[in-house]
């Protein structure tokens, strides 16, 4: 075979396989301002604005942040080195079935719905849409302590949230009692 021919073919195969892999793959979902959790980004509360709403740490206390992103933003809180709990806000417009265990919630927290998940976790979830986490570590924090921590996070700020278009199916459906 000669060897322009073979390049050419080359060339039409590469091409054609080129072509084929950007018609057959979803590209929309690498391109930037994308999607989280198949909720466009527009739809969905930036991690940052969750920073200002946790608690002010206490005397010896130290809260870092350890993970942002949107919808999600933790931090850990210590006192003298050592863990004390994993603190968490997140936007369940990322994960909608995250508020069905608060759906046949009896206990409250402000007029929030609080559940219990173990022994060493509380959440709330606040304005139908925002799941407010803590998280005993090491050796971990009473039903109490979690409670009181979960009260120091800011709440009333949470609920007034600008928050984002949301779609139908997002709608909060609830309110607090």
């Amino acid at each position: 075979m000669n060897r322009m021919l073979r390049w050419g073919l080359a060339l039409v195969v590469g091409a054609g396989l080129l072509i084929g892999a950007l018609l057959l793959l979803p590209v929309s979902t690498w391109l930037p301002g994308g999607t989280v959790g198949d909720v466009p980004t527009a739809q969905v509360v930036n991690g940052s604005a969750f920073n200002r709403l946790f608690p002010t740490p206490g005397p010896g206390e130290q809260l870092v942040f350890t993970q942002e992103k949107r919808g999600f933003s933790q931090a850990r809180l210590s006192h003298g080195g050592q863990a004390l709990a994993l603190l968490a806000i997140s936007d369940t417009a990322t994960a909608p079935e995250a508020r069905d265990k608060f759906l046949d919630s009896r206990d409250r927290l402000r007029g929030w719905p609080l559940v219990e998940q173990g022994s060493q976790a509380s959440a709330v979830l606040v304005a139908e849409r925002f799941q407010v986490k803590v998280i005993g570590q090491n050796e971990g924090l009473d039903t109490t302590q979690r409670h009181e921590l979960l009260e120091a996070f800011d709440l009333p700020g949470l609920a007034s949230l600008p928050q984002p278009r949301q779609s139908p199916a997002l709608a909060p459906s609830r309110q607090p009692a």
